[in-house]
């Protein structure tokens, strides 16, 4: 019995730990998180479907079958992409990408406003060095770590500002399981050959 108690006290204190962007939490499954867009009204959409402005079941048709959403919303001001992605067997939210389509006149005072707002609410932020030239003329990046669990980064490229919010416990479980069916496949193969 305390044995249980304590497996259930350590499971609440690392879901605790998990990223929060918006109304979305690392951890929760693909039915919950529909849920939750049903009832905030936010147009989730999966696949290369027409954007909508409001939710709509036909858009997402046969859903479990995904793994990646997305919608379009404005944040700090400005037009963006927001993409959740869930996990292949547990289908949980691991990961979330937020791609501004649209910045303004000036690049470099949406980044300095993105900066301030990230520093502002996760503190000390690392500043990724370039591996190569081209990465260091083309390429922006820093990383935040509010917490064990939690990464962020934030990423300026040719392409646009791009924000990631990840659960590292979440995904290297799901690295694992990639390995083991990897593994599985070679161990069935194996005698074929």
């Amino acid at each position: 019995m305390l044995l249980r108690n304590i497996i259930v006290f350590l499971m609440l204190i690392s879901s605790a730990n998990a990223f929060k962007f918006d109304i979305w939490e690392s951890g929760k499954d693909l039915k919950e998180c529909i849920n939750i867009a049903r009832e905030n009204n936010i147009p989730l959409i999966r696949g290369n479907v027409s954007m909508s402005n409001s939710f709509d079941w036909k858009y997402l048709k046969n859903y479990q079958k995904y793994r990646e959403f997305k919608y379009y919303t404005s944040l700090f001001g400005k037009k963006a992409w927001v993409y959740l992605y869930f996990t292949q067997n547990k289908s949980e939210l691991y990961k979330i990408h937020i791609r501004w389509v649209e910045y303004g006149q000036d690049k470099n005072d949406f980044e300095r406003t993105l900066f301030n707002l990230l520093d502002k609410k996760y503190g000390e932020k690392e500043i990724l060095k370039a591996s190569n030239v081209g990465e260091y003329f083309l390429k922006k990046m820093r990383k935040w770590y509010p917490n064990k669990r939690t990464e962020i980064i934030f990423e300026r490229s040719p392409a646009g500002f791009l924000l990631i919010y990840r659960d590292i416990m979440i995904e290297q479980e799901l690295k694992i399981e990639k390995k083991k069916k990897k593994l599985n496949m070679i161990m069935k193969d194996a005698p074929k050959l």
